[in-house]
């Protein structure tokens, strides 16, 4: 590692001003107030010598603002503190940092307990308040600042100030723990100790417990150079109680100035008066998007000339877009060094790296920071007080639910109801299903578990509402084709199933019902299979039969054998389609009516009628005289009958 750098030599003043704030009995709580960019001291007036004051809104931040920014009659609150009772959005309003002057002119030097709330939307961007940035400027001479989140802040450091963090500015002598910043804080301005936590930190600072996901951009790339940390910037004139313990970045960080020196927890640490050092430990670096004009001034902890590291935790590989020059800086397998051992010549105003110093003493490189392992080796090393918990890809803290993963539970049960086979329902309720399911972000944290919440409700709503396909009737059409056009050939009987079976059929069937709507298809086609034709109109054929004369004795044998064979041919079990042949077989019959002939009276006949005229008598006689006893008998009769009619008279 090759590092030039300008020493700063800032001298260290330490100044006590006691002033006093007012409780406020009003609270506000599960509820963001916005500031409108007004000040409000109202709660401070006339009770200046009280020790504890809590407040509610924006305003009333700013006005704490104010009063330590008193040119006049400066109000450090040492001794005091003050309670943060609400969330507050700061609504990019621009902000005037607390303790906003040079070196230790106004500082903070109370206790400010966020009590884990959130301060949103902190912006800086002029150049016209006295060389601050941060929400606060300076913090001194036992100044505590804990327990707060300050997220999305937007700072621009366009001024010539030196010193640029989120949170902090300048801490010095003071402590923080337990806070969390994120957001975007960057230079573009003369070179300046840049953190996305805390700008720079002197004497006896500990951090404790802290965190960043902030994004540190430097852009200037003049002749001087930056101090670039992903949480502090840098530390200089350290003591031997000068402390960062259990805390991490997992923000991005990049400068374009050759000469700077950038890191993801301490840019550099140099003590003009003597080897005290910082002490940097059970520390996580869990991001990777650390870049630099020059990559051999990267180290993923700290480059200090006093090396007090242990058990901190770093990625195994750099970006991967960045490749260490071999030749130029010494073999690290590629990757940045975690710690690095400055050799300070300060006559010359240069550091460099030491290539004896074993790196491995400070801690461990990870490829994946979600391993059970990582979690645990950081809660065994854990300092008292601080509970390191399972976070969004890497551990956090148990406070930090902005890094804690959001409950799913809800979310995956309901996902386990989603039908297997998604293709029954219409297009439009899947695809509601399908963007509810596409919108669901799978890292929301427990901040936003009523998010999380609802995209399990929405889930639920979108099963609810899942409609079936419509049953495919295609198979019940083609059945219903091809029932004959004309019924009335069929049996009534065989057409009252039929019908019977194109009357159940139910319209509107879903996919679900498909076998029913299939049944009825295949019902139909057993109906027409089963449809009977009627009989055949046998009327003209027994109207010819009629005809037939009784005795077909006195008729040819020939034209009697053609009628009997038309008779003959007659069969009764023709249906409706074969009517023409039954009609047929009347007229064969009376064809052969007409053509039945008589025989003709032959020579025998003849003979025989000779004989009765002339011949043998015995007929005759015996028929005479039948008749004559016929007629004796009726003579006698009338005789009867008169002589009873004559008797009457």
């Amino acid at each position: 590692m090759k590092i030039i750098k300008k020493i700063i030599v800032t001298t260290l003043l330490s100044l006590s001003l006691a002033v006093t704030f007012i409780p406020i009995d009003v609270f506000a709580i599960n509820t963001v107030d916005k500031w409108d960019g007004t000040v409000d001291t109202s709660w401070y007036d006339n009770h200046e010598n009280d020790s504890e004051y809590h407040i509610t809104t924006a305003k009333q931040l700013a006005g704490i603002a104010k009063l330590v920014n008193d040119k006049t009659v400066s109000e450090s609150f040492k001794g005091k503190t003050i309670y943060l009772d609400n969330d507050l959005d700061l609504a990019g309003y621009e902000w005037t940092s607390i303790g906003n002057g040079s070196n230790f002119a106004r500082y903070f030097a109370g206790t400010f307990n966020g009590q884990y709330h959130i301060i949103n939307h902190l912006s800086h961007h002029t150049s016209e308040n006295d060389f601050r940035n941060g929400l606060f400027g300076i913090v001194s001479s036992g100044g505590i600042i804990k327990n707060l989140q300050v997220i999305n802040a937007d700072i621009v450091s366009n001024d010539d100030s030196l010193i640029a963090g989120v949170l902090a500015d300048w801490v010095n002598a003071g402590t923080v723990e337990n806070c969390y910043t994120s957001g975007k804080i960057e230079n573009n301005n003369g070179h300046k100790f840049l953190g996305g936590l805390i700008g720079q930190c002197t004497a006896d600072t500990q951090i404790k417990g802290c965190a960043s996901d902030t994004n540190v951009v430097s852009t200037f790339s003049g002749d001087d150079c930056d101090t670039v940390g992903g949480l502090i910037g840098q530390w200089e004139t350290s003591k031997a109680a000068s402390l960062i313990t259990d805390c991490w970045f997992g923000g991005s960080v990049s400068c374009n100035n050759i000469n700077s020196a950038v890191a993801g927890i301490l840019g550099a640490n140099f003590d003009f008066r003597g080897p005290s050092g910082v002490i940097i430990r059970n520390c996580m670096v869990s991001t990777k998007n650390i870049t630099c004009a020059e990559p051999g001034n990267i180290t993923w902890i700290t480059a200090a000339a006093t090396v007090l590291v242990k058990n901190c935790i770093w990625p195994d590989t750099p970006p991967a877009d960045v490749t260490l020059d071999e030749e130029t800086y010494p073999d690290n397998n590629g990757n940045y060094f975690a710690v690095v051992r400055l050799i300070v010549d300060w006559d010359a105003g240069t550091a460099s790296a030491d290539p004896n110093f074993d790196q491995s003493k400070c801690g461990k490189s990870v490829s994946n920071f979600t391993l059970a392992n990582v979690l645990t080796e950081l809660q065994e090393n854990a300092s008292e007080g601080i509970k390191w918990v399972c976070g969004i890809n890497h551990p956090t803290f148990s406070w930090n639910e902005l890094n804690i993963l959001a409950d799913y539970t809800k979310v995956n049960e309901a996902k386990s109801k989603i039908p297997n086979d998604l293709s029954i329902y219409t297009d439009e309720s899947v695809k509601s299903l399908k963007d509810i399911l596409a919108s669901i972000e799978e890292e929301k944290n427990l901040m936003e578990q009523e998010i999380v919440d609802g995209y399990a409700m929405n889930i639920e709503n979108a099963i609810k509402e899942l409609k079936y396909k419509d049953a495919d009737y295609t198979k019940v059409n083609e059945a219903r084709a091809k029932v004959p056009s004309d019924l009335n050939i069929y049996t009534d009987e065989s057409i009252k199933s039929l019908k019977d079976i194109l009357a159940s059929i139910e319209e509107g069937k879903n996919i679900t019902e498909q076998a029913t709507v299939d049944g009825y298809a295949d019902a139909i086609t057993k109906a027409i299979s089963e449809l009977k034709y009627r009989l055949a109109d046998y009327t003209k054929v027994n109207e010819a039969k009629s005809k037939v004369p009784n005795d077909l004795s006195i008729y040819t044998d020939e034209s009697v054998e053609t009628l009997k064979n038309a008779l003959n041919a007659v069969k009764y079990d023709k249906n409706i389609t074969e009517q023409d042949i039954v009609d047929e077989y009347a007229m064969n019959i009376n064809k052969a009516l007409e053509k039945l002939k008589k025989k003709e009276i032959t020579s025998i006949d003849k003979t025989q009628r000779k004989q009765i005229k002339t011949g043998d008598s015995t007929n005759f006689i015996g028929l005479a005289g039948l008749m004559i006893l016929s007629i004796f008998g009726y003579i006698i009769l009338k005789k009867k009958t008169l002589d009873r009619w004559f008797d009457d008279i």
